[in-house]
């Protein structure tokens, strides 16, 4: 009775479905670069491990994570996300979100405490990486059908790769790039076997996400489908069915993001981009100017040929010498760019080489592909065309313009690169899986390939460098050579009596070089992740808000005090980011955003702030209560309490040294002003005090001057340091060279009482120290012309502005002074309060007020322009006249009047209706081929 029994446990213990330890291999892919980004923050001891400093790099800590702190605000208070007042004096927020918000992983954060918002915000990077590599890996399984450890460390490589590493602080364009490998499964999926939901899907959320990243994704789709028809078409009328399906569920894809992508482009026209025009001439990226200029001479003279009826063969001959003089820059740049794909070097977080790194053995195993056999050479042809085509656009300027959505970038350069390590990767593991049916000379080809790859770096000849990459390449071929070699030796001196002696050995091989080839694939991205953690440079957030507690408390006893009020505008006195009324949510005027509206800041620009419209940014720092009067400015926020001498701001409460201060001179949204106001232009060519002062005399209609201009005799300007003025002229501008750094100084006697302002124009980032009778009152870091307020003089006081200049610089320095008339600005400022616009009703959308008018005249207020604006007086829709090009203004007769504006915005409109009908379309779709499938397998039985 007990032999069967003990037979069956035999067999029980022989079934490998049970004694097997099985994996889940994706899961390890999303652990990779999860757990190698926390330990870069753990070690760090940045954010949520530590509270002294995050990695918020650069313009995650000026837009991103304020942005992110608004749009978690505005869900969980259920406000309209069609218009926000928190950000740039006004902003269509469709646009805002479509570009820097369109997460879902967002939407997560309305679950996250107070107290935990940068702590969860710090945990999406390891999040978004991880994910990254666990949808390369579902890319790798359903593509080649593997499910083992190979996936999960091809995932990291690209979850890991150096794009983004160096790219990761752009946290809003990681989702597509996480999602890019399910975008081309589903590519794959729909054209091979008609199944559409993968596609339509992921491509709706790689541009719902960010539309930026998706424009690279789309046409990475078309690259990819031409690829496909060239490696598997079987026939034309296959080629066209293929072309309706992807076009079909393309558009339907893109269709369903139109609710959030048409405002956004609709948002896009009120912008400025760096540069708008297609580049007119042949210009290369990377390559240096003076090296490509004979071959810019040589497409001119072609380009002129051409148009002038030069004759064929001449025409012909200069065409083949301007393809001959770009050839060898040409190779120059692909020489830099191919080095950037060796590792163990400085990552480009803002500005260099493309970001191309993604594995030694990545490469290898790519050189090995073009040398197999077993793969078709239509594959190997689109794969490296792909990748060269890839290289052009870096350095070719008229690619780069394309792709880059028909712009140059400010910064960040060659956004598009990770899809070059994703080729290199695909190619790299289709190697990967016939690893072993590569023969020695291939090897030997791959790695003296590699090797040439590797030398074409700019970093050849550095220690780091070569130590790294050689003995990385080593490790790789001495294991692959090594197999090859001692099994080669083996099958010789086998026994043919005994051919399992070989098998045996075959096979243990094959484990162990399996396992020490993805050994040291885990030891590269290892020290990828290290690489990182070693050249990233965090962000301190210990007083990130500035004087958190205390300014909540200070903004919160604001909106107390101002409990019956519907709407004022408040600022920081100095600014600690660019976007301070979205970190500490109060209705402000500073931002900086990719949807800047640039009507507001070029009105910022003409009144003396620190705005460029190519920068897509504008900046309040206490300046002239003469502007304030046209910004609806009620409150400043002093946060290192250095409160100066100002008689147009009372001080109402302080918490510690953050001080609440409160704007005695302050009008409201909207206020009567004289008609002339409608013809003031802010693209007159002044400095700000006299702009100011014909925006004061056409809002007023009084003839004297607001500001006046001091003397010129009364500036001194000198040079401390090892600084030498070259020239200096009498309006206060001075020509310097630095040889080991020092300052000018500028000195001003003042001879008249009143409220004094500096117009201050320094070499970008230079420090400014600003002096009151010997007393430092602040100190600025300017990287634009702006005013700056220094507060009430005397006749008497010394005004003392010290410009430090770094060593081995050399620039321009301006300085123009200007002092307020008191009883000029009062009298003005009676006029103008004299007939004020009285909110009865306010929110996102909609104002109303009543006015009532003691004259005919121009109805002023701060809200932009940005074309979805409606205006109505008395119920009857109204004419709007643009003030400064920028601000919104009704004429209105002498009585009293109903004021209503509301924002509808027709393109949100237009794109909800375009997503319903192409959801309800996609879900059609869906319903369809489910019928279909459901009587095919009825008729089949």
């Amino acid at each position: 009775m007990k032999q069967p029994k003990t037979h069956a446990l035999r067999a029980l213990a022989k079934n490998k479905h049970v004694t097997k330890v099985t994996h889940n291999y994706l899961l390890w892919a999303f652990l990779i670069p999860f757990v190698g980004m926390l330990t870069v923050m753990i070690l760090g001891r940045y954010e949520p491990f530590g509270n002294q400093y995050a990695m918020l790099y650069s313009d995650q800590y000026h837009q991103y994570f304020p942005f992110f702190e608004n749009f978690r605000r505005a869900l969980r208070s259920g406000e309209s996300l069609l218009y926000s007042w928190d950000i740039g004096m006004g902003i269509d927020y469709l646009g805002l979100v479509s570009y820097y918000l369109g997460s879902p992983l967002n939407l997560l954060s309305v679950f996250v405490p107070d107290g935990l918002v940068l702590e969860y915000y710090a945990l999406l990077c390891p999040i978004r990486l991880g994910l990254a590599s666990l949808f390369f890996a579902i890319f790798l399984k359903k593509i080649f059908d593997k499910d083992d450890l190979s996936i999960s460390i091809f995932g990291g490589f690209y979850g890991l790769c150096a794009w983004a590493l160096a790219y990761q602080w752009n946290s809003m364009w990681l989702d597509t790039f996480a999602l890019l490998p399910l975008v081309v499964l589903g590519t794959i999926s729909l054209l091979r076997d008609r199944k559409f939901i993968l596609y339509t899907i992921t491509l709706f959320l790689s541009i719902f996400a960010n539309y930026y990243i998706g424009f690279f994704t789309c046409i990475f789709v078309l690259l990819v489908f031409i690829c496909y028809q060239i490696c598997r078409c079987t026939s034309i009328k296959r080629f066209f069915t293929d072309l309706g399906w992807i076009a079909l569920f393309s558009v339907l894809a893109i269709g369903m993001t139109a609710i959030l992508e048409l405002p956004a482009l609709a948002a896009l026209q009120n912008t400025q981009s760096s540069v708008n025009k297609f580049p007119s001439h042949f210009s290369l990226n990377i390559v240096a100017v003076d090296y490509y200029r004979p071959a810019t001479q040589a497409w001119r003279a072609f380009k002129d040929a051409a148009g002038s009826g030069t004759e064929f063969f001449e025409l012909m001959g200069m065409l083949f010498t301007a393809i001959g003089k770009s050839f060898a820059p040409l190779l120059d740049g692909m020489r830099q760019v191919a080095g950037q794909m060796g590792g163990a070097q400085k990552l480009s977080f803002m500005e260099g080489l493309p970001n191309l790194f993604c594995g030694v053995g990545t490469v290898v195993l790519a050189f090995l592909f073009l040398t197999a056999k077993g793969i078709k050479k239509r594959d190997k042809i689109c794969s490296v065309s792909l990748l060269v085509f890839f290289m052009l656009s870096f350095i070719i300027r008229k690619l780069d313009y394309i792709w880059h959505g028909f712009h140059f970038t400010n910064m960040i350069p060659y956004r598009f690169s990770f899809l070059f390590s994703f080729v290199l990767l695909y190619m790299a593991y289709r190697a990967w899986i016939i690893r072993d049916s590569f023969k020695l000379w291939q090897f030997i080809v791959a790695g003296s390939l590699t090797l040439g790859i590797l030398m074409c770096s700019d970093n050849r000849f550095t220690f780091v460098f070569l130590a790294y990459n050689l003995s990385i390449l080593l490790l790789y071929l001495g294991t692959y050579i090594y197999k090859v070699v001692d099994l080669h030796i083996a099958h010789k001196k086998a026994d043919p009596l005994f051919p399992e002696v070989v098998q045996k050995r075959e096979r243990n091989w094959k484990k162990y070089s399996t396992w020490a080839l993805l050994g040291i694939m885990g030891l590269e991205l290892a020290l990828s992740v290290a690489n990182f953690g070693v050249t990233f440079s965090a962000t301190g957030v210990s007083n990130y808000p500035s004087q958190k507690e205390k300014t909540a408390s200070a903004i919160r006893y604001m909106y107390e005090r101002e409990k019956y009020s519907d709407f004022f505008r408040a600022e920081v006195t100095h600014s600690q980011t660019l976007n301070d009324s979205a970190l500490n949510h109060y209705e402000g005027i500073t931002t900086f955003t990719s949807s800047a509206n640039v009507r507001i800041t070029e009105f910022m620009v003409a009144l003396g702030f620190s705005a460029k419209n190519t920068y897509n940014r504008y900046l309040f720092e206490e300046a002239s209560p003469v502007s304030n009067l046209f910004l609806n400015l009620k409150y400043m926020i002093e946060r290192d309490g250095n409160v100066e001498d100002n008689s147009y701001f009372d001080t109402v409460h302080n918490f510690g040294k953050v001080y609440l201060l409160e704007n005695n001179a302050y009008l409201p949204l909207g206020f009567l002003a004289e008609p002339e106001l409608a013809e003031w232009d802010v693209e007159q060519v002044a400095n700000s005090f006299l702009i100011q002062n014909d925006l004061f005399r056409r809002a007023t209609g009084l003839e004297e001057d607001v500001w006046r201009i001091p003397a010129n005799d009364r500036l001194t300007v000198i040079s401390t340091g090892n600084v030498t003025i070259n020239s200096k002229n009498p309006l206060g501008v001075t020509s310097y060279s630095a040889n080991n750094g020092g300052s000018l100084r500028y000195t001003y006697q003042i001879d008249r009482d009143g409220f004094f302002c500096i117009r201050a124009s320094v070499p970008e980032k230079n420090d400014v120290i600003i002096f009151k009778n010997g007393v430092e009152q602040y100190r600025e870091r300017l990287s634009l012309p702006q005013t700056l307020a220094i507060g009430d003089v005397q006749v008497g006081d010394t005004i003392t502005i010290e410009v430090q200049c770094k060593a081995g610089t050399e620039g321009t320095v301006q300085m123009r002074p200007g002092i307020m008339d008191d009883a000029v600005f009062r009298e003005g400022y009676d006029i103008l309060a004299a007939s004020t616009l009285d909110l009865t009703t306010f929110s996102n959308t909609r104002v109303e007020g009543t006015i009532n008018c003691n004259r005919d005249g121009l109805l002023y207020t701060s809200v932009p322009f940005d074309g979805n604006w409606e205006v109505s007086v008395d119920g009857k829709p109204a004419e709007i006249v643009l003030i400064g090009n920028c601000m919104i203004g009704v004429n209105l007769t002498e009585g009293t009047h109903t004021i209503r504006f509301t924002y509808k915005n027709d393109a949100f409109t237009i794109g909800a209706i375009v997503s319903l009908v192409c959801t309800g379309a996609f879900i059609g779709a869906i319903v369809m081929s489910r019928t279909r499938t459901k009587r095919k397998g009825k008729y089949e039985q």
